[in-house]
């Protein structure tokens, strides 16, 4: 009998995050998997199961990565509402690179699978009310700072800045023009102006 080779599982699962967020769901094959994972057919189907099952691990790591991301990017020492200002001004230098040209993972899958898988819709879903729930503490600490506006509730504009953030993402695959995503940021966070 044939030993499977061994492999480290999270740095095979990150490369399938990759893979995915590259190409989709739909137009990335078993094969692209394996050889993105660097692993055997049976290896994968040992500890991944099949290939819905592996997405679905791949998203929910992507949600952990970008949510750390997020919350240290938050943490800084700049103020509430320059780290949300940066939050975005970040988000724009990812896209204008090649690897930026993939754009959110979350958003992606959103727009290929959600409207017809109701599981990814909720995983992608719990993604967005993650990010949501990192940047409404920072919101209210700017509210209480009269940096940004206190007359709308900190949730509903968390809310709204991660739509905006997704939307951003979404157009910057399609336009990658610095000063139009500038535009778009600039007229997003006069939400938040009180």
């Amino acid at each position: 009998m044939v030993r499977p080779r061994e492999f480290d599982h999270g740095e095979a699962l990150h490369r399938a995050m990759e893979a995915f967020w590259e190409k989709g769901y739909g137009a990335t094959s078993l094969q692209d998997l394996l050889v993105a994972m660097g692993i055997s057919k049976s290896s994968f189907y040992e500890a991944f199961g099949n290939k819905r099952t592996l997405f679905l691990a791949a998203l929910e790591r992507y949600g952990d990565v970008q949510l750390e991301q997020i919350k240290t990017h938050l943490g800084g020492d700049v103020s509430p509402r320059q780290a949300i200002a940066d939050l975005f001004e970040m988000a724009i230098d990812r896209l204008l690179t090649p690897e930026g040209r993939h754009g959110c993972f979350a958003v992606n899958t959103a727009v290929e699978l959600a409207a017809h898988d109701p599981e990814i819709a909720a995983q992608v879903n719990g993604i967005f009310e993650r990010m949501a729930s990192v940047l409404q503490p920072v919101i209210a600490r700017a509210q209480a700072a009269s940096e940004i506006r206190a007359d709308r509730s900190a949730g509903v504009l968390a809310g709204y800045l991660v739509s905006s953030l997704g939307g951003l993402r979404v157009i910057g695959k399609a336009r990658p023009d610095r000063t139009a995503l500038n535009d778009i940021l600039r007229v997003a966070l006069t939400a938040l102006d009180r």
